[in-house]
């Protein structure tokens, strides 16, 4: 991969994007002109955009405002192969009085656990291009700290890919079969296992808001030793779920599946007196 093309990159996730879609901030494209365009939130606007406030708040009571001068939103950005980084661009494009006033950010590795900030926070112009050479870095992943509040257009990297590359992780769930579904009102967990985020809208397994403790069974094809569970919120949000929970189940377990799900593990509900109650079916109870 020549130096002069961008390393691929995706995000991994970000403390606020209730203007925008964030995801289309590390795309290689230009960032679009929408003027002229509007959304239920107002004028719309390309890439990252948080909402306001971030450094100031109200303290009714004393009838004043606090201001923190080291507020900031923050943006995790992943690397699609490990890269030696010498260059990082950000955009305010279009823009114009709203970008982000000031960024920092931080390279990490995860194959050496390594972090370096190669840039101190800095201020940013609104509707420009603004490119940042720095002391060639190896990375994996890279964190955004926005100061305050606003938008910012795109971030790219430039540099070389690593000699060394992660390991090979196979996706062991996109080829599992999956079943003892508890709900898929909305969508399938086969919709949410293959991996790849491959539409710029939500995509996945969605229940239906009636349930609580949503389950799914995948079957894998031989045991496996598990190094990394990643669930996905990809564009899930005002829906995503508060928590997930991974259980395994031995390799001679299979003949008994469906009396072990009906054992598995279930919700219990503690109340203030110290009274506790597990609920056979949480729905009904």
């Amino acid at each position: 991969m020549s130096h002069l093309d961008p390393i691929p990159a995706f995000v991994i996730g970000y403390s606020d994007s209730g203007f925008t879609n964030p995801h289309e901030m590390v795309l290689p494209e230009e960032p679009r002109d929408c003027r002229g365009d509007f959304t239920h939130m107002g004028a719309k606007y390309w890439g990252l955009e948080t909402a306001r406030h971030r450094a100031t708040k109200v303290d009714p009571e004393a009838e004043q405002l606090h201001y923190d001068h080291g507020a900031s939103n923050w943006v995790t950005i992943g690397l699609k192969q490990r890269a030696i980084i010498r260059q990082i661009n950000c955009s305010t494009r279009w823009f114009t009085g709203n970008q982000v006033q000031g960024i920092g950010i931080t390279l990490h590795d995860e194959l050496t656990g390594a972090n370096h900030q190669v840039l101190k926070r800095t201020a940013l112009q609104p509707d420009s291009e603004h490119e940042f050479v720095i002391t060639p870095t190896v990375a994996t992943e890279a964190r955004l700290e926005l100061y305050y509040e606003g938008g910012l257009s795109r971030v790219l990297f430039f540099g070389e890919l690593a000699a060394e590359q992660l390991p090979e992780r196979p996706n062991l769930l996109q080829s599992a079969t999956i079943s003892h579904v508890s709900n898929e009102h909305y969508g399938k967990p086969e919709m949410a296992v293959h991996g790849e985020r491959q539409v710029m809208h939500m995509s996945g397994w969605e229940s239906a808001r009636t349930g609580f403790g949503e389950r799914a069974l995948f079957s894998l094809a031989t045991p496996v030793t598990l190094s990394e569970f990643v669930v996905d919120t990809y564009l899930h949000r005002l829906n995503p779920p508060l928590t997930a929970h991974l259980f395994g189940l031995l390799e001679n377990d299979g003949e008994r599946l469906d009396e072990l799900m009906a054992a598995a593990p279930r919700w219990q509900l503690a109340f203030a007196n110290g009274h506790t109650v597990t609920p056979a079916d949480f729905q009904s109870y």
